[in-house]
Protein backbone atom coordinates (compact mmCIF):
# COMPACT_ATOMS: atom_id res chain seq x y z
CA UNK A 1 0.00 0.00 0.00
CA UNK A 2 2.76 2.85 1.19
CA UNK A 3 4.65 1.88 -2.44
CA UNK A 4 1.27 2.66 -4.39
CA UNK A 5 0.97 5.82 -2.25
CA UNK A 6 4.69 6.97 -2.38
CA UNK A 7 4.93 8.49 -5.96
CA UNK A 8 1.80 10.38 -5.87
CA UNK A 9 3.02 11.90 -2.14
CA UNK A 10 6.50 12.47 -3.93
CA UNK A 11 5.03 14.04 -6.82
CA UNK A 12 3.21 16.64 -4.49
CA UNK A 13 6.09 17.69 -3.10
CA UNK A 14 8.01 18.42 -6.25
CA UNK A 15 5.20 20.10 -7.58
CA UNK A 16 4.73 22.10 -4.23
CA UNK A 17 8.56 23.71 -4.86
CA UNK A 18 9.09 23.87 -7.98
CA UNK A 19 11.17 26.63 -9.32
CA UNK A 20 12.25 28.17 -12.36
CA UNK A 21 13.52 25.15 -14.70
CA UNK A 22 17.09 24.61 -15.12
CA UNK A 23 18.41 27.52 -17.69
CA UNK A 24 21.50 28.95 -18.79
CA UNK A 25 23.45 30.95 -16.40
CA UNK A 26 23.34 34.33 -17.44
CA UNK A 27 26.88 35.49 -16.76
CA UNK A 28 28.44 32.31 -18.45
CA UNK A 29 25.99 30.60 -20.82
CA UNK A 30 29.19 28.14 -20.74
CA UNK A 31 26.99 26.25 -17.90
CA UNK A 32 23.50 25.55 -16.30
CA UNK A 33 22.24 27.54 -13.71
CA UNK A 34 19.43 26.75 -10.95
CA UNK A 35 17.63 28.21 -8.11
CA UNK A 36 20.50 31.09 -8.61
CA UNK A 37 23.47 28.72 -8.31
CA UNK A 38 25.74 28.13 -11.42
CA UNK A 39 25.11 23.83 -12.36
CA UNK A 40 27.73 21.74 -13.86
CA UNK A 41 26.21 18.10 -15.21
CA UNK A 42 28.80 15.28 -14.45
CA UNK A 43 27.26 11.78 -14.68
CA UNK A 44 27.98 8.15 -15.38
CA UNK A 45 24.80 7.10 -16.43
CA UNK A 46 23.30 3.85 -17.99
CA UNK A 47 22.31 2.99 -21.53
CA UNK A 48 19.20 4.87 -21.52
CA UNK A 49 16.53 2.33 -21.11
CA UNK A 50 15.41 3.10 -17.48
CA UNK A 51 12.10 4.68 -18.53
CA UNK A 52 11.13 2.14 -21.17
CA UNK A 53 12.56 -1.09 -19.39
CA UNK A 54 10.07 -2.20 -16.61
CA UNK A 55 12.44 -4.54 -14.90
CA UNK A 56 14.81 -1.52 -14.48
CA UNK A 57 14.47 -0.30 -10.64
CA UNK A 58 15.48 3.96 -11.52
CA UNK A 59 14.92 4.40 -7.87
CA UNK A 60 18.16 2.32 -6.98
CA UNK A 61 20.02 3.64 -9.97
CA UNK A 62 19.59 7.48 -9.14
CA UNK A 63 20.97 6.41 -5.12
CA UNK A 64 24.16 5.01 -6.43
CA UNK A 65 24.66 8.06 -8.44
CA UNK A 66 23.64 10.67 -5.92
CA UNK A 67 25.19 9.10 -3.33
CA UNK A 68 28.55 9.68 -5.01
CA UNK A 69 27.55 13.34 -6.62
CA UNK A 70 26.24 12.64 -9.82
CA UNK A 71 24.34 15.24 -11.21
CA UNK A 72 22.60 13.84 -14.05
CA UNK A 73 21.31 10.83 -16.15
CA UNK A 74 19.96 10.33 -20.27
CA UNK A 75 16.51 9.09 -20.64
CA UNK A 76 15.13 7.50 -24.07
CA UNK A 77 11.45 8.04 -24.57
CA UNK A 78 10.35 5.24 -26.14
CA UNK A 79 10.35 5.96 -29.81
CA UNK A 80 13.15 4.00 -30.08
CA UNK A 81 13.86 -0.06 -29.28
CA UNK A 82 16.43 -2.14 -29.26
CA UNK A 83 15.93 -5.83 -29.19
CA UNK A 84 18.09 -9.06 -27.75
CA UNK A 85 19.98 -9.00 -30.55
CA UNK A 86 21.28 -5.70 -31.17
CA UNK A 87 24.00 -5.56 -28.97
CA UNK A 88 24.67 -9.36 -28.99
CA UNK A 89 27.58 -9.22 -25.92
CA UNK A 90 24.82 -7.17 -24.05
CA UNK A 91 21.65 -9.07 -24.58
CA UNK A 92 18.78 -8.53 -22.19
CA UNK A 93 21.63 -6.35 -19.83
CA UNK A 94 21.31 -3.48 -22.39
CA UNK A 95 18.49 -1.71 -20.59
CA UNK A 96 16.99 -0.20 -24.13
CA UNK A 97 16.51 -3.98 -24.81
CA UNK A 98 13.45 -4.90 -22.71
CA UNK A 99 12.25 -8.53 -22.17
CA UNK A 100 9.11 -9.37 -23.91
CA UNK A 101 6.51 -7.76 -22.05
CA UNK A 102 8.24 -5.90 -19.81
CA UNK A 103 8.51 -2.81 -22.48
CA UNK A 104 6.60 0.55 -21.38
CA UNK A 105 6.11 3.12 -23.98
CA UNK A 106 3.70 6.44 -24.70
CA UNK A 107 1.26 4.28 -26.40
CA UNK A 108 -1.33 2.04 -25.25
CA UNK A 109 -1.23 -1.74 -26.32
CA UNK A 110 -4.43 -2.31 -28.46
CA UNK A 111 -6.20 -5.58 -28.10
CA UNK A 112 -4.59 -7.41 -30.91
CA UNK A 113 -1.59 -9.34 -31.21
CA UNK A 114 1.53 -8.96 -33.23
CA UNK A 115 4.02 -6.55 -32.14
CA UNK A 116 7.38 -7.60 -32.63
CA UNK A 117 8.53 -7.59 -29.32
CA UNK A 118 6.26 -9.82 -28.04
CA UNK A 119 2.39 -8.57 -26.88
CA UNK A 120 -0.31 -6.87 -28.64
CA UNK A 121 0.10 -3.78 -31.05
CA UNK A 122 0.24 -0.14 -29.95
CA UNK A 123 -2.60 1.90 -30.15
CA UNK A 124 -1.28 5.49 -31.57
CA UNK A 125 -4.44 7.17 -30.80
CA UNK A 126 -4.27 6.44 -27.55
CA UNK A 127 -1.80 7.11 -24.60
CA UNK A 128 -0.36 4.94 -22.18
CA UNK A 129 -1.46 6.21 -18.24
CA UNK A 130 1.28 4.07 -16.59
CA UNK A 131 3.90 5.18 -18.49
CA UNK A 132 3.39 8.59 -17.81
CA UNK A 133 3.12 8.14 -14.23
CA UNK A 134 5.95 6.08 -14.49
CA UNK A 135 7.79 9.12 -16.24
CA UNK A 136 6.89 11.95 -13.96
CA UNK A 137 7.85 9.45 -10.93
CA UNK A 138 11.14 9.13 -12.63
CA UNK A 139 11.89 13.09 -13.11
CA UNK A 140 10.48 13.30 -9.69
CA UNK A 141 12.73 10.87 -7.86
CA UNK A 142 15.82 11.94 -10.03
CA UNK A 143 14.83 15.55 -8.42
CA UNK A 144 14.43 14.87 -4.80
CA UNK A 145 18.35 13.17 -5.28
CA UNK A 146 19.61 16.57 -6.90
CA UNK A 147 20.26 15.13 -10.74
CA UNK A 148 18.49 16.56 -13.85
CA UNK A 149 17.31 14.24 -16.57
CA UNK A 150 18.14 15.09 -20.20
CA UNK A 151 14.93 13.28 -21.97
CA UNK A 152 15.73 12.37 -25.48
CA UNK A 153 12.57 12.34 -27.65
CA UNK A 154 13.62 10.60 -30.44
CA UNK A 155 16.83 8.63 -32.17
CA UNK A 156 18.06 7.82 -35.37
CA UNK A 157 16.96 4.09 -35.66
CA UNK A 158 20.33 3.01 -37.40
CA UNK A 159 18.68 0.42 -40.11
CA UNK A 160 16.31 -1.31 -41.25
CA UNK A 161 16.10 -3.67 -38.45
CA UNK A 162 15.94 -1.51 -35.30
CA UNK A 163 13.18 0.44 -37.39
CA UNK A 164 11.32 -2.71 -36.89
CA UNK A 165 11.43 -2.57 -33.06
CA UNK A 166 9.34 1.07 -33.08
CA UNK A 167 6.12 1.17 -31.75
CA UNK A 168 5.79 3.96 -34.62
CA UNK A 169 7.06 0.84 -37.12
CA UNK A 170 3.56 0.28 -39.46
CA UNK A 171 3.56 -3.45 -38.93
CA UNK A 172 3.57 -2.71 -35.10
CA UNK A 173 0.72 0.01 -34.70
CA UNK A 174 -3.42 -1.21 -35.48
CA UNK A 175 -3.18 2.46 -37.77
CA UNK A 176 -0.30 0.72 -39.74
CA UNK A 177 1.37 4.44 -39.90
CA UNK A 178 5.23 5.14 -41.28
CA UNK A 179 7.20 3.95 -43.67
CA UNK A 180 8.23 0.45 -44.54
CA UNK A 181 10.49 -1.29 -47.28
CA UNK A 182 14.19 -1.20 -47.70
CA UNK A 183 15.65 1.97 -46.30
CA UNK A 184 12.83 3.27 -44.55
CA UNK A 185 14.75 3.92 -41.29
CA UNK A 186 16.10 6.84 -43.34
CA UNK A 187 12.42 8.45 -43.10
CA UNK A 188 11.95 8.39 -39.52
CA UNK A 189 14.22 12.22 -38.83
CA UNK A 190 12.68 13.99 -42.02
CA UNK A 191 8.95 15.63 -42.66
CA UNK A 192 8.78 12.98 -45.54
CA UNK A 193 5.84 10.68 -43.99
CA UNK A 194 3.12 13.13 -43.23
CA UNK A 195 1.19 10.46 -41.30
CA UNK A 196 4.31 9.19 -39.31
CA UNK A 197 5.07 13.22 -38.45
CA UNK A 198 1.99 13.64 -37.46
CA UNK A 199 2.14 11.20 -34.29
CA UNK A 200 5.97 12.51 -33.55
CA UNK A 201 4.31 15.71 -32.84
CA UNK A 202 1.52 14.86 -31.48
CA UNK A 203 4.00 12.76 -29.18
CA UNK A 204 6.35 15.71 -28.47
CA UNK A 205 3.55 17.87 -27.51
CA UNK A 206 1.98 15.61 -24.72
CA UNK A 207 5.82 15.48 -23.37
CA UNK A 208 6.13 18.66 -23.23
CA UNK A 209 2.35 19.41 -21.48
CA UNK A 210 2.96 16.72 -19.33
CA UNK A 211 6.40 17.77 -17.97
CA UNK A 212 5.67 21.40 -17.74
CA UNK A 213 6.04 21.68 -13.99
CA UNK A 214 9.41 20.04 -13.80
CA UNK A 215 11.98 22.22 -13.42
CA UNK A 216 15.36 19.42 -13.86
CA UNK A 217 14.50 18.37 -16.95
CA UNK A 218 15.30 19.15 -20.39
CA UNK A 219 14.41 17.99 -23.86
CA UNK A 220 17.11 16.67 -26.97
CA UNK A 221 15.49 16.11 -29.64
CA UNK A 222 17.23 12.66 -30.92
CA UNK A 223 19.84 11.13 -30.57
CA UNK A 224 23.17 10.48 -33.04
CA UNK A 225 20.61 12.36 -35.96
CA UNK A 226 23.24 12.46 -38.90
CA UNK A 227 24.83 8.33 -38.18
CA UNK A 228 23.99 6.40 -41.75
CA UNK A 229 22.12 9.43 -43.00
CA UNK A 230 23.20 10.65 -46.59
CA UNK A 231 20.42 14.11 -46.68
CA UNK A 232 21.67 15.78 -43.90
CA UNK A 233 19.78 18.41 -44.80
CA UNK A 234 16.31 16.76 -44.32
CA UNK A 235 17.43 15.78 -40.95
CA UNK A 236 18.16 19.47 -40.11
CA UNK A 237 14.87 20.50 -41.60
CA UNK A 238 12.95 18.02 -39.21
CA UNK A 239 15.41 19.01 -35.96
CA UNK A 240 14.35 23.07 -36.80
CA UNK A 241 11.17 21.73 -36.66
CA UNK A 242 10.64 19.90 -33.75
CA UNK A 243 12.41 22.61 -31.75
CA UNK A 244 10.15 25.01 -32.83
CA UNK A 245 7.29 22.85 -31.90
CA UNK A 246 8.43 22.54 -28.67
CA UNK A 247 8.85 26.31 -28.46
CA UNK A 248 5.07 26.95 -29.63
CA UNK A 249 3.73 24.30 -27.45
CA UNK A 250 5.83 25.80 -24.06
CA UNK A 251 4.57 29.39 -25.37
CA UNK A 252 1.05 28.49 -23.99
CA UNK A 253 2.53 27.00 -21.00
CA UNK A 254 3.85 28.74 -17.43
CA UNK A 255 7.22 27.09 -17.68
CA UNK A 256 9.96 26.83 -20.19
CA UNK A 257 12.66 24.03 -20.99
CA UNK A 258 16.51 23.76 -22.56
CA UNK A 259 16.13 22.25 -25.74
CA UNK A 260 19.37 19.81 -26.55
CA UNK A 261 20.22 18.74 -30.09
CA UNK A 262 23.16 16.43 -31.37
CA UNK A 263 25.20 17.71 -33.76
CA UNK A 264 22.63 19.20 -35.92
CA UNK A 265 21.83 22.35 -35.61
CA UNK A 266 23.60 23.63 -32.56
CA UNK A 267 23.70 27.01 -33.96
CA UNK A 268 20.33 27.91 -33.57
CA UNK A 269 18.85 30.48 -31.19
CA UNK A 270 16.40 28.23 -29.52
CA UNK A 271 19.01 25.34 -29.47
CA UNK A 272 20.80 25.87 -25.52
CA UNK A 273 22.77 22.91 -25.39
CA UNK A 274 24.85 21.66 -27.60
CA UNK A 275 25.60 17.88 -27.29
CA UNK A 276 28.50 15.70 -28.84
CA UNK A 277 29.04 12.11 -29.17
CA UNK A 278 32.95 11.02 -28.39
CA UNK A 279 35.65 13.21 -28.66
CA UNK A 280 36.27 14.53 -32.07
CA UNK A 281 34.08 12.56 -34.92
CA UNK A 282 34.33 13.27 -38.97
CA UNK A 283 33.19 16.46 -39.78
CA UNK A 284 32.75 17.51 -36.05
CA UNK A 285 33.30 21.25 -35.79
CA UNK A 286 36.41 22.68 -33.71
CA UNK A 287 35.60 22.88 -30.16
CA UNK A 288 36.51 26.49 -30.12
CA UNK A 289 34.31 26.97 -32.42
CA UNK A 290 31.22 25.43 -30.29
CA UNK A 291 32.45 27.41 -27.50
CA UNK A 292 31.35 30.98 -29.57
CA UNK A 293 27.97 29.57 -29.93
CA UNK A 294 27.97 30.62 -26.06
CA UNK A 295 25.74 27.81 -24.70
CA UNK A 296 26.40 24.76 -22.99
CA UNK A 297 29.10 22.27 -24.67
CA UNK A 298 27.95 19.12 -23.84
CA UNK A 299 30.35 15.63 -24.30
CA UNK A 300 26.58 13.56 -23.98
CA UNK A 301 28.10 9.93 -24.83
CA UNK A 302 31.24 8.30 -24.52
CA UNK A 303 32.77 5.15 -25.08
CA UNK A 304 30.96 2.17 -23.26
CA UNK A 305 33.18 1.69 -19.62
CA UNK A 306 34.28 0.05 -19.22
CA UNK A 307 34.30 -2.86 -22.11
CA UNK A 308 35.12 0.02 -24.32
CA UNK A 309 37.26 2.53 -22.03
CA UNK A 310 38.78 1.52 -18.85
CA UNK A 311 38.17 3.32 -15.60
CA UNK A 312 41.76 5.95 -16.14
CA UNK A 313 40.78 6.52 -19.32
CA UNK A 314 37.34 7.81 -18.61
CA UNK A 315 38.84 9.82 -15.55
CA UNK A 316 40.87 11.90 -17.93
CA UNK A 317 38.47 12.38 -20.70
CA UNK A 318 35.94 13.89 -18.13
CA UNK A 319 38.95 16.35 -16.74
CA UNK A 320 39.84 17.36 -20.46
CA UNK A 321 35.96 18.13 -21.59
CA UNK A 322 35.51 20.03 -18.99
CA UNK A 323 38.47 21.79 -18.30
CA UNK A 324 38.43 22.63 -21.82
CA UNK A 325 34.99 24.58 -21.03
CA UNK A 326 32.40 21.93 -21.78
CA UNK A 327 29.15 22.38 -19.02
CA UNK A 328 28.31 19.04 -19.21
CA UNK A 329 29.97 15.64 -19.26
CA UNK A 330 27.62 12.03 -19.51
CA UNK A 331 30.01 8.71 -19.44
CA UNK A 332 28.19 5.94 -21.07
CA UNK A 333 28.54 3.10 -18.65
CA UNK A 334 27.30 -0.78 -19.56
CA UNK A 335 27.62 -1.57 -15.88
CA UNK A 336 24.32 -0.90 -14.79
CA UNK A 337 21.89 -3.28 -16.13
CA UNK A 338 18.00 -4.61 -14.90
CA UNK A 339 18.75 -6.38 -11.53
CA UNK A 340 22.27 -4.55 -10.80
CA UNK A 341 21.40 -0.70 -10.99
CA UNK A 342 24.06 0.33 -8.59
CA UNK A 343 27.09 -0.76 -11.18
CA UNK A 344 29.89 -2.35 -10.46
CA UNK A 345 32.91 -1.80 -8.64
CA UNK A 346 34.42 -0.29 -11.40
CA UNK A 347 30.92 1.89 -12.04
CA UNK A 348 31.66 2.88 -8.25
CA UNK A 349 35.74 4.10 -8.97
CA UNK A 350 34.92 5.44 -12.23
CA UNK A 351 31.67 7.72 -10.28
CA UNK A 352 34.45 8.20 -7.25
CA UNK A 353 36.66 9.72 -10.08
CA UNK A 354 33.93 12.03 -11.51
CA UNK A 355 32.98 13.46 -8.41
CA UNK A 356 36.72 14.61 -7.24
CA UNK A 357 36.24 16.48 -10.63
CA UNK A 358 33.03 18.06 -9.31
CA UNK A 359 34.81 18.95 -6.40
CA UNK A 360 37.55 20.53 -7.80
CA UNK A 361 35.42 23.05 -10.10
CA UNK A 362 33.29 23.48 -7.38
CA UNK A 363 36.34 25.31 -5.24
CA UNK A 364 36.66 28.18 -8.13
CA UNK A 365 34.01 30.80 -9.08
CA UNK A 366 33.97 29.32 -12.43
CA UNK A 367 31.30 30.98 -14.54
CA UNK A 368 34.12 33.70 -14.29
CA UNK A 369 36.39 31.81 -15.78
CA UNK A 370 36.97 30.83 -20.01
CA UNK A 371 39.37 28.08 -21.40
CA UNK A 372 42.52 29.84 -21.99
CA UNK A 373 45.34 27.97 -23.58
CA UNK A 374 47.08 31.17 -24.23
CA UNK A 375 48.64 31.58 -20.87
CA UNK A 376 50.74 28.12 -20.78
CA UNK A 377 54.21 29.14 -21.94
CA UNK A 378 55.96 25.88 -21.63
CA UNK A 379 54.32 22.45 -21.68
CA UNK A 380 56.15 18.85 -21.16
CA UNK A 381 56.29 16.76 -23.96
CA UNK A 382 53.86 13.91 -24.81
CA UNK A 383 51.29 15.80 -22.70
CA UNK A 384 47.77 17.06 -22.69
CA UNK A 385 47.12 20.64 -20.81
CA UNK A 386 43.90 22.46 -20.57
CA UNK A 387 43.56 25.76 -18.59
CA UNK A 388 40.60 27.47 -17.02
CA UNK A 389 41.21 30.87 -15.95
CA UNK A 390 40.05 34.28 -14.80
CA UNK A 391 42.60 36.49 -15.76
CA UNK A 392 45.21 38.01 -12.49
CA UNK A 393 42.42 35.92 -10.25
CA UNK A 394 42.07 32.10 -10.41
CA UNK A 395 43.32 29.47 -12.71
CA UNK A 396 42.38 25.80 -13.24
CA UNK A 397 44.95 23.42 -14.97
CA UNK A 398 44.92 20.06 -15.69
CA UNK A 399 47.94 17.86 -17.75
CA UNK A 400 47.67 14.62 -18.70
CA UNK A 401 49.66 11.56 -20.49
CA UNK A 402 47.49 9.90 -22.89
CA UNK A 403 47.06 9.17 -26.00
CA UNK A 404 44.12 9.47 -28.51
CA UNK A 405 41.78 6.26 -29.75
CA UNK A 406 40.16 6.30 -32.94
CA UNK A 407 39.69 4.05 -35.78
CA UNK A 408 40.28 6.48 -38.85
CA UNK A 409 42.00 9.44 -39.36
CA UNK A 410 40.28 12.84 -37.75
CA UNK A 411 38.37 10.83 -35.61
CA UNK A 412 39.05 10.44 -31.87
CA UNK A 413 36.50 8.21 -30.11
CA UNK A 414 38.54 8.35 -26.53
CA UNK A 415 41.89 8.76 -24.69
CA UNK A 416 44.25 5.82 -23.78
CA UNK A 417 45.69 6.79 -20.78
CA UNK A 418 49.29 6.42 -20.14
CA UNK A 419 49.90 5.11 -16.63
CA UNK A 420 53.91 5.94 -16.12
CA UNK A 421 55.11 8.06 -13.71
CA UNK A 422 55.74 11.96 -14.26
CA UNK A 423 57.49 14.63 -13.20
CA UNK A 424 56.79 17.96 -14.90
CA UNK A 425 57.63 21.39 -15.15
CA UNK A 426 55.03 23.93 -16.16
CA UNK A 427 55.26 28.03 -17.28
CA UNK A 428 52.08 30.11 -16.81
CA UNK A 429 51.62 33.78 -17.67
CA UNK A 430 50.02 35.77 -15.42
CA UNK A 431 49.78 39.09 -14.03
CA UNK A 432 51.37 40.58 -10.95
CA UNK A 433 49.52 38.60 -7.48
CA UNK A 434 50.41 37.07 -4.61
CA UNK A 435 48.97 33.55 -5.67
CA UNK A 436 48.29 30.85 -2.91
CA UNK A 437 49.40 27.35 -5.40
CA UNK A 438 48.23 23.78 -5.16
CA UNK A 439 48.51 20.11 -7.17
CA UNK A 440 45.33 17.44 -6.81
CA UNK A 441 45.45 14.26 -7.44
CA UNK A 442 42.49 13.35 -9.92
CA UNK A 443 42.45 10.04 -8.88
CA UNK A 444 42.15 10.62 -5.08
CA UNK A 445 40.41 13.69 -4.75
CA UNK A 446 43.68 14.78 -2.34
CA UNK A 447 46.02 17.68 -2.81
CA UNK A 448 49.72 16.73 -2.59
CA UNK A 449 51.34 17.02 1.04
CA UNK A 450 54.01 19.76 1.68
CA UNK A 451 53.54 21.26 -2.16
CA UNK A 452 50.99 24.00 -1.16
CA UNK A 453 52.77 28.02 -1.76
CA UNK A 454 52.07 31.17 -1.92
CA UNK A 455 53.85 32.58 -4.63
CA UNK A 456 54.28 36.61 -4.48
CA UNK A 457 54.79 36.89 -8.32
CA UNK A 458 55.61 39.89 -10.27
CA UNK A 459 53.79 39.31 -13.36
CA UNK A 460 54.95 37.40 -16.66
CA UNK A 461 56.28 33.77 -16.62
CA UNK A 462 55.64 31.39 -13.09
CA UNK A 463 57.53 28.14 -13.54
CA UNK A 464 55.92 25.93 -11.25
CA UNK A 465 57.44 21.97 -10.74
CA UNK A 466 54.93 19.30 -10.36
CA UNK A 467 55.66 16.79 -7.74
CA UNK A 468 55.98 13.35 -9.13
CA UNK A 469 52.55 11.54 -10.06
CA UNK A 470 51.14 9.11 -12.69
CA UNK A 471 49.38 9.81 -15.69
CA UNK A 472 47.63 12.98 -14.50
CA UNK A 473 47.31 16.06 -12.29
CA UNK A 474 45.85 19.52 -11.50
CA UNK A 475 46.33 22.32 -10.41
CA UNK A 476 44.57 25.32 -8.79
CA UNK A 477 45.94 28.58 -8.66
CA UNK A 478 44.46 31.51 -6.96
CA UNK A 479 44.92 35.44 -5.86
CA UNK A 480 45.18 35.73 -2.16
Amino acid sequence: MIKNILPVVLLCFVNSVSSQPVHLNPVNPHYFEYKGKPVILITSAEHYGALINLDFDYIRYFNALNEQGMNSSRVFSGSYIERESDISWMLYRNTLAPRPNRLIVPWARSSDPGYSGGGNKFDLNNWDDNYFRRLKDLIAQAKVRGIFIELTLFGNQYKDSIWANSPLYPLNNIQGAGPSGLKSFLVFQTLNNRQLLSYQESLVRKIVTELNSFDNVYYEISNEPYNDVLDSAAVDLWNYHMVKLIKETESKLPNKHLIATCFSIINNRDVSIANFHYVHVPKMQSFEWLLSLNKVISMDETLGSIIHSNVNDTRLEAWDHILHGGGAYNNLSWEYEPGKEAGTDSAKIIREYLQVLQRFMGGFDYIHMVPDSKILQVRPANSTIRALCEPGKQYAIYLNHSTLKGPNEGEVWGYHSLNGTYKDTLVINIPAGSYYVRWLNPSTGIFYAGTDQIIQHKGGKMQLATPGFVTDIALQVKKK
